[in-house]
């Protein structure tokens, strides 16, 4: 027994010995503390880079899920980069080397590091008039300074977190610019498609005089107007590299024909050496000159992304510092190897959104399969005629002329319209900064003006009373009190009476808990389920709809103001939430709004006045009011998205968020199906949808709105 006890004592002292080597070992007090720290500010600079490093390593790690959609992508994007390349490289009066050199380096590096994953960057139309004005004066080696100058601003900007600053160019300044700039590429390439020396302005000085038809080459003519229509016959195939295809026929036409006409010449076929440009102690000069095309450069940039953002609305929104510093780093690298300055361009962008890319791999294959046409293919390119190349960029010259936003402008604005036009001639008559100048002070002239016809309301406080807490001043004509005897007719015009008395419209496999309130017009789908202690009031803004399989949890109130609706397919509505949509507890939706399909509002979260587009996630406690949130975008836990631009910055949805609204759709049509089942009869309503597959609004659903108005 003696023995026995020690065997016993001894396995329990084993048995705690073992626990106690399972347990955590204390944590330091410093990381007790450090894990109790608020987390630093979103505008501090350690927050912003800590950002920046985090969206580069997530943006890289999305290339493995998408490598045969990229891949594609990529070349299709080098088939129309290719020729675009050459011909802003002649235009800006540089070899073509110089522009495929920049779309290699600078577009392969932009790709890697910058901050728009589906943006594709190299030379820009919008910049090609400065570089050839840079080149003229500081001679060749100056494009390539002028891209190192570039870089290095671009660097600073970065930097300075001045990316956010960008979203403040108005829109009628970079309007004016982008015409000024197709103005003055016209200029300069119809002559080249003619094939004589004459600018534009000469030219129409002349058409009086026939003789001077006599001087135009027919065969360059022929040659670009061929790749020109090509170009604009296809323009609404995104995917066909109607440039590429062009120039190509052209180039195997006039070599088998042997036509004489100018080509674009030699083209070294393999990337030259790192080296810095030789400007014998001109840099401070050149850096001075190129500081209006660095600003415009990233300008450029940002403005690109934030098209492409708007093009592909389920992939990762662009980051304004990274992409800044990605743009520095890749001019950089274009300058080093002697190529020109590079931005990201939305028309090659827009390739890559159209042809399938979903990561920045896409982009990077573009400037691989360049890369790949300069070591192998440069024979061929050094026979493509310049007049093709001028065809393509008069295309070009003429997209980038917007006469449509001037003409709405003079509509609405003429300040801004003005704005324009100072901008468009400073750009056309080479006083660049002037007009840029000029055009922002109009713009802050018309602000003004427009702020001081707009004043605020008399009940708006100071701003000190504001700091003292002071909401509104109001006078004493709105503290009177009301008389007694003052009677105030009851609203019978509104309607009101004839919304409650409205019965709700429900599919035989929903299903609405006792303790649940439906009132008014709301059509219910299939295996919609209503959950106790919801609200769903159609009393004041009417009607509602809800989607097949979208669940309304504990607690959610649903309501809309009168006389304001959405249009859906053709007819007013004014909630209407969509199939397989979920509401957690408590979350509130306030029409006039619209939720898409396959959409999740978090717990407490509320939606007002709003359109959420399809596949959404929307945080705890978030608040969305007065926006459009694009389809498969996230609002994280308690944001508040109350701007067109915190919509368009929205992160994408990830897949834990869709899977997890899945799980939650087919928990509570479940739930809808054994609430049913229990209650031991399926509820039935007066008159069922008119196809229990199909919740869309019906005629049926039209014709019994018609029969309630006639009777109440």
């Amino acid at each position: 027994m003696q023995r026995a006890r020690e065997k016993n004592a001894l396995t329990r002292e084993k048995s705690a010995l073992t626990r106690a080597r399972r347990l955590p070992a204390p944590r330091p007090l410093s990381r007790v503390l450090e894990r109790q720290r608020p987390p630093p500010s979103e505008d501090s600079f350690g927050a912003e880079w800590h950002s920046v490093r985090r969206y580069l390593v997530d943006s890289w790690k999305d290339v493995v899920r998408f490598i045969p959609q990229d891949v594609l992508s990529g070349v299709t994007v080098a088939a129309v980069a290719l020729p675009l390349n050459l011909a802003l490289a002649v235009a800006s009066g540089l070899p073509p080397s110089a522009g495929l050199i920049a779309g290699v380096v600078g577009g392969g590096i932009a790709a890697m590091m910058g901050g728009t994953p589906l943006q594709v960057t190299g030379p820009a139309a919008a910049l090609s008039t400065m570089v050839f004005a840079l080149v003229a004066r500081f001679g060749v080696a100056g494009a390539a300074a002028a891209a190192m100058a570039v870089g290095g601003m671009q660097l600073l900007l970065s930097l300075g977190r001045a990316g956010r600053l960008m979203k403040y160019v108005p829109e009628s300044v970079l309007a004016g610019f982008t015409t000024g700039v197709g103005i003055k590429l016209l200029d300069q390439q119809i002559p080249e498609l003619l094939g004589f020396d004459y600018r534009v302005f000469e030219l129409a000085q002349m058409m009086h005089r026939p003789e001077w038809l006599h001087e135009v080459s027919w065969l360059s003519t022929l040659s670009g107007l061929a790749v020109a229509f090509l170009v604009v016959a296809a323009r609404h195939l995104k995917r066909f590299p109607a440039a590429l295809v062009g120039v190509g026929i052209v180039t195997a036409l006039a070599s088998y024909l042997g036509w004489d006409i100018s080509r674009v010449g030699e083209v070294p076929s393999s990337l030259p050496p790192p080296s810095l440009p030789a400007l014998q102690g001109r840099w401070l000069e050149l850096f001075a000159a190129a500081l209006p095309l660095g600003i415009l450069a990233a300008a450029e940039s940002l403005l690109s992304a934030r098209v492409t953002d708007r093009m592909a609305p389920n992939a990762r929104p662009h980051q304004p510092t990274l992409e800044l510093l990605g743009q520095g780093l890749a001019n950089l690298g274009s300058g080093v190897m002697g190529g020109m300055p590079v931005t990201g361009v939305v028309v090659r962008s827009g390739v890559n959104v159209q042809s399938g890319g979903r990561t920045r791999l896409a982009s990077f294959l573009h400037s691989a399969s360049l890369l790949f046409v300069m070591l192998y293919l440069s024979d061929q390119i050094a026979k493509v005629p310049l007049a093709g190349l001028a065809g393509l960029l008069c295309v070009v010259g003429l997209r980038l002329v917007e006469v449509g936003t001037l003409v709405h402008l003079w509509k609405e604005e003429r300040v801004e319209a003005v704005a324009f036009l100072v901008t468009a001639a400073g750009t056309l008559s080479g006083h660049l900064v002037e007009g840029l100048a000029g055009g922002m002070v109009i713009h802050a002239v018309g602000a003004w003006l427009h702020r001081r016809r707009h004043k605020p309301h008399p009940s708006a406080p100071s701003q000190e009373q504001k700091q003292q807490g002071v909401r509104a001043v109001l006078s004493r004509a709105h503290a009177a009190a009301r008389h007694p005897s003052h009677l105030e007719a009851s609203p019978h015009s509104l309607g009101w009476l004839r919304h409650i008395k409205s019965r709700p419209l429900m599919s035989s496999s929903s299903f609405v808990h006792p303790q649940a309130a439906v009132i008014g017009r709301v059509v219910l789908g299939d295996h919609v389920h209503i959950a106790a202690g919801s609200s769903v009031r159609a009393d004041e803004g009417t009607p509602f709809h809800i989607g097949a399989n979208s669940n309304i949890q504990d607690g959610v109130v649903i309501h809309a103001l009168k006389e304001r609706k959405v249009m859906v397919g053709g007819e007013e509505w004014a909630v209407y939430v969509g199939k397989n949509v979920s509401m957690a507890h408590n979350a509130l939706v306030h029409g006039p709004c619209y939720i898409g399909d396959d959409t999740f509002v978090g717990f407490k979260a509320v939606v007002h006045d709003a359109v959420v587009g399809s596949h959404c996630y929307i945080g705890i406690g978030a608040i969305v009011v007065g926006v459009e949130v694009p389809d498969g975008r996230f609002v994280p836990h308690g944001t508040i998205v109350d701007t067109a631009e915190k919509a368009e910055r929205l992160p994408p949805v990830s897949e834990a968020h869709r899977e997890f609204n899945e799980d939650v759709v087919d928990v509570n049509r479940g739930l809808a199906a054994a609430y049913r089942t229990q209650d031991g009869e399926v509820r039935q309503t007066t008159r069922p949808l008119a196809t229990h597959n199909n919740t869309e609004p019906t005629s049926g659903w039209t014709n019994w709105r018609r029969s309630r108005d006639e009777r109440f």
